[in-house]
């Protein structure tokens, strides 16, 4: 099997990655490009040895929160070729789940994740890089949001989060990532930039051919 096409697709939090980087793989997949999302939040630390009052006031904003380790560990096996078993992290009790699901090494591998422009061990594997920005009161609304629909915060935890550590972290570690970005994305509104999609399927069919 060919080696996978790797792109990192990194942004703020509530930038819109994630609904991008899907995107990407779902117009690969209609142009016969069969891909998948790594997701870097599956990496974050297992905080089980914590009482549940300390992890919920734990930095998740911070890259040390991350295993990066272990990511760039399974990505390295995907790009020569194995599966891989993914750990599953639960938001709401802040630690990793005793479960694992399988990965395999599919023609396109989209990792998407605050820090997925962040180690240099993880920019030396990647094909293609990608930043994705929006302007704070959107980045705001959309991580108020998530946070309180499918990660079991309140309105008040919500935002003493965004206050304290999620803009400082963004300012101090993520937006300086976007250098390493071979072109970046910024994403107004609710409509996906297909351009932009639809160019970097066209890069990833080029390279695969």
């Amino acid at each position: 099997m060919a080696r996978p096409f790797l792109i990192g697709i990194a942004g703020g939090s509530g930038s819109g990655k994630t609904t991008f980087a899907n995107k990407v793989v779902d117009t690969g997949a209609r142009a016969g490009i069969e891909g998948a999302i790594f997701s870097l939040d599956h990496y974050y630390r297992p905080l089980s040895h914590l009482p549940l009052a300390e992890r919920a006031a734990y930095n998740f904003d911070h890259p040390d929160a991350l295993d990066l380790e272990l990511a760039i560990s399974h990505l390295r096996e995907l790009m020569e070729g194995n599966s891989i078993r993914q750990p599953v992290y639960d938001f709401k009790t802040h630690t990793r789940t005793p479960e694992t699901t399988a990965f395999e090494p599919l023609r396109l591998i989209v990792v998407e994740g605050l820090y997925a422009l962040y180690p240099e061990e993880l920019l030396a594997l990647y094909d293609y890089k990608v930043f994705v920005s929006t302007g704070i009161a959107t980045a705001v609304l959309r991580r108020m949001a998530r946070d309180i629909s499918d990660r079991g915060r309140d309105t008040a935890g919500a935002k003493r989060q965004i206050i304290t550590t999620v803009l400082p972290m963004y300012e101090n570690f993520v937006k300086p990532t976007q250098r390493n970005a071979h072109f970046s994305i910024n994403w107004e509104g609710e409509e996906i930039p297909e351009k932009a999609t639809e160019g970097l399927v066209r890069i990833v069919r080029d390279h695969l051919r």
